[in-house]
C-alpha cells in the first residue's frame, strides 16, 4: 500500500489471464433466464464465498461461461453453477459469479457466470474510479479438493511435489488448490495479529513482520503505526515503526517503538550472528505529504481537514522515502544508528525491500519488482548490489522465505491488486534469478473466516507476512488490512486499519 506510488506497479497478474473482450461481449455458455430454484446436485458443494470479488472480471474472461441473465442472488447462482457445470471441485463448476442488482454495470445485474478451469484471480476495486466498488459476489468450490495434473515441481508452485505415479500434486499442508497456489487459510480468532488501543480508542497499524525468538520462544512483530489514532489514508504523515510481542505467534500485544515518525514498512530478519536486523523506509529529517503529523482522529479513524490531515493520494510534498537498516541484539533494542541501504538505478521512492539474511551472512532481498536486491555480508553495505530483472515478479509489499522443505527454493509473497483484496505467490529455484507464477490462481482473497463460525471482508489486504516455526514452516499469514467498505484512499470514511493474522492449515 502506498498510495499514489502504487499506480503504476500493483498488479502481480498480467493481461494474459483475462481477454480483451468488452463488456458488450459477453460470453455465453448455455444460457437460462429462469429463476426457479436448481435442484440441488448430488454432491452437495462447500462453496468459500467472496463478497465484492469479481472472478469473471465484468463477464470478459474467456473460460466463463453466462450460466443465467436474471438471478435473485448469489446462492442461486451458486445452485445453477453446481447444477449446469457439475459440483466436482475439479472438473466441475470449480468457481461461480453473481453479479447484484446494485452493480454499478447495469447489463450485468443479475446475471450469473460459472467457471470450470480453477481459475481464481478476482478482481475487488477498481483503481481509476474509487467509488465504483462492491455489488459482485464469488464463490470457490472447496480448493482443498481440487486436483492438479502435474509434470514437474513448477506444476505445484513449488508448494508441493508431484507424485511420480499418479502425475498430480501432493500440496504441503497449508496450501491448497490448482497448482497448489492458494494458501490454506482456517479460522481464526477474531482478535489476533495486532489490534492495539490507547486511552483515546483504536490504534492502526499496517503488516506485521514477524520473528520467533528460538530462546525463548517469543515471537516478535515489527508493523508501522499510525500515530495520534488516525487511520491508513494519512500513513505518508504518521507512520512510525511498532515492536509487538506474543507467546503464542497468533495473538500480540504492543511493546515499544523501535523507530519514530517517520518510518514505514518494517520487514525484519534475523542475522545468523543473531542479530534482529529491521529494514524499512524512512525520512529523519521531515515528514513526507504535509510536512506535520495529522491530529485529527476518531477511533481510530483519520478526520481530513484538508491542509494537514491528507490522503496520501493529495499530498503536497513527497520527499525521498529512502530504505534504512537498523539491528540489535534484542528486539527492544537499543537499536544501531540507522544504515542507509543503496538502492542502485532503483532511485530514491519507496523501494518495499523485504530482504532475508541467509545461513552464510549473505543477503538477499526482494523491492518494487523488477528489483533484487544482493550483499555478500549483510552488515556490509558495500557489498549491496542492486539488480533488475524480468517482469515475472510484480505487484508491490513483497515477502521473502526459504523453502522449508528444500533451501535452495525461494519463495515470495507479494500484494497483488490496487487498493484491495488480492495476493500472489512466485517461486525460484536458482536463487532468485529467475521466478516463476501461475498467473491465474491468486494466494489469498478478501475471506476471513473466524473460531466463532463468522467471516469478515477485509476490503484492503496489503502487506503479507508468513509467521514461520523454527524449521521455517508458514504458521499464519499477517497483513495489512482495512474493513469493509475502505478501498481507495479517496473512498475509505472510516480508514481504521489493523493487522490482521490467519493461521494455516498444519494437518
Amino acid at each position: 500500500m502506498k498510495g499514489s506510488l502504487c499506480l503504476s506497479m500493483c498488479m502481480l497478474f498480467s493481461a494474459a489471464s483475462v481477454s480483451g473482450l468488452s463488456n458488450d461481449m459477453l460470453p455465453v455458455g448455455q444460457l437460462s433466464n429462469d429463476m426457479s430454484p436448481d435442484p440441488p446436485p448430488t454432491n452437495p458443494v462447500t462453496w468459500l464465498t467472496y463478497l465484492n470479488a469479481d472472478n469473471m472480471n465484468k463477464g470478459t474472461v474467456k473460460s466463463g461461461q453466462q450460466l443465467s441473465s436474471k438471478l435473485k442472488d448469489a446462492d442461486s447462482c451458486a445452485a445453477k453453477c453446481a447444477s449446469m457445470l457439475g459440483s466436482d471441485p475439479t472438473t466441475g463448476c470449480t468457481s461461480y459469479t453473481y453479479y447484484h442488482a446494485d452493480y454499478h454495470v447495469g447489463k450485468l445485474q443479475g446475471k450469473c457466470f460459472g467457471d470450470s478451469t480453477g481459475l481464481w484471480s478476482p478482481i475487488y476495486s477498481n483503481l481509476e474510479s474509487p467509488g465504483v466498488y462492491g455489488g459482485v459476489t464469488s464463490g470457490q468450490n472447496d480448493p482443498k479438493n481440487y486436483v492438479s495434473a502435474c509434470k514437474t515441481i513448477d506444476d505445484c508452485s513449488a508448494n508441493g511435489v508431484c507424485n511420480a505415479d499418479t502425475n498430480t500434486c501432493e500440496c504441503y499442508p497449508q496450501w491448497m488448490g490448482k497448482y497448489c497456489g492458494q494458501l490454506n487459510l482456517v479460522p481464526t480468532d477474531k482478535i489476533a495479529g495486532l489490534q492495539s488501543t490507547d486511552e483515546n480508542g483504536r490504534v492502526s497499524s499496517w503488516g506485521g513482520s514477524v520473528l520467533l525468538d528460538e530462546k525463548t520462544n517469543k515471537y516478535h512483530m515489527f508493523a508501522a503505526e499510525m500515530t495520534h489514532n488516525t487511520g491508513i489514508v494519512v500513513w505518508m504523515s504518521n507512520s512510525r515503526i511498532r515492536h509487538a510481542v506474543s507467546d503464542d505467534g497468533v495473538n500480540f500485544m504492543s511493546s515499544d517503538v523501535t523507530s519514530p515518525v517517520w518510518g514505514h514498512e518494517p520487514t525484519a530478519a534475523r542475522a545468523p550472528t543473531g542479530e534482529y536486523v529491521v529494514f524499512f523506509t524512512a525520512n529523519f529529517e521531515t515528514i513526507p505529504c504535509s510536512g506535520v503529523e495529522c491530529k485529527n482522529s476518531d477511533n481510530g479513524n483519520t478526520v481530513i481537514d484538508g491542509e494537514n490531515c491528507l490522503p496520501d493520494t493529495q499530498c503536497n510534498e513527497i520527499p525521498d522515502l529512502l530504505t534504512y537498516m537498523i539491528y540489535s541484539k534484542d528486539p527492544a533494542g537499543p537499536w544501531s544508528e540507522p544504515v542507509l541501504v543503496p538502492t542502485g538505478d532503483f532511485g530514491t521512492i519507496d523501494t518495499n525491500l523485504a530482504p532475508i539474511i541467509l545461513e552464510d551472512g549473505s543477503l538477499i532481498g526482494l523491492g518494487r519488482p523488477p528489483w533484487i536486491w544482493r550483499a555478500t555480508a549483510w552488515n556490509d553495505t558495500s557489498t549491496y548490489v542492486v539488480e533488475e530483472l524480468d517482469d515475472t515478479v510484480m505487484g508491490e509489499d513483497p515477502f521473502l522465505y526459504v523453502d522449508p522443505h528444500d533451501s535452495s527454493i525461494l519463495h515470495g509473497l507479494s500484494h497483488a491488486g490496487g487498493w484491495d483484496s488480492r495476493g500472489g505467490h512466485a517461486w525460484s529455484l536458482d536463487g532468485g534469478k529467475t521466478w516463476k507464477v501461475h498467473e491465474d490462481i491468486a494466494a489469498y482473497g478478501s475471506l476471513i473466516e473466524y473460531t466463532d463460525g463468522t467471516s469478515g471482508v477485509l476490503t484492503r489486504r496489503e502487506r503479507p507476512h508468513l509467521v514461520l516455526d523454527k524449521k521455517g514452516n508458514p504458521l499464519a499469514l499477517t497483513n495489512g488490512a482495512t474493513l469493509d467498505p475502505c478501498t481507495h484512499p479517496e473512498a475509505c470514511d472510516k480508514d481504521y486499519c489493523f493487522t490482521a493474522l490467519q493461521k494455516l492449515n498444519q494437518e
